[in-house]
């Protein structure tokens, strides 16, 4: 399942009357969110090996139930300064397309249902928003909403190939 942000008019009551799923987790004090089809679980951090010549924000890979998967630090995909991380550190670990990443995040807040009538397209919007597919709107909060496959760089993706199939 995919978030759908077209307009059609034949369907446009069931879609404002749908709530979607998303997790939603923090960078510092922003917001964001990933369509729940695309996580497949939250761990706790676990030993990551370095690969040789990764990207900057490939903080490396881990070994999860015998599946190699590369850890993206969120933070350093989205140019904000690297934070420390520790045993308490989250990861979640999402697919996207045919491949499994893990996401380093400050922290992973709760399962939101969100009406798509709330959620604004970046067209919408107005502005090109690298990573991101779409913002939601909850009263006075903004919620961006992440693009699971614009994660995976070139870099990231020759790290590790996919065994989670």
């Amino acid at each position: 399942m995919s978030l759908d942000l077209r307009h059609d008019p034949k369907s446009a009551q069931s879609k404002i009357d749908a709530d979607l799923q998303f997790v939603t987790f923090r960078l510092d004090a922003q917001e964001y969110a990933l369509n729940i089809a695309h996580v497949v679980q939250v761990v706790r951090m676990v030993s990551l090996t370095k690969p040789p010549k990764a990207p900057a924000y490939v903080e490396g890979v881990i070994n999860l139930r015998g599946a190699v998967i590369p850890v993206i630090d969120f933070r350093r995909r989205c140019g904000l300064p690297a934070k420390a991380h520790d045993l308490n550190t989250q990861l979640l670990i999402v697919r996207a397309q045919s491949h499994t990443l893990a996401l380093m995040v400050d922290v992973v807040s709760e399962v939101l249902a969100i009406s798509a009538a709330h959620i604004e397209s970046p067209e919408r919007v107005g502005v090109a928003m690298e990573y991101l597919q779409a913002v939601a709107k909850l009263g006075d909060r903004l919620i961006l909403i992440v693009d699971p496959s614009s994660l995976l760089g070139e870099g990231a993706l020759s790290v590790a190939p996919d065994t989670m199939r």
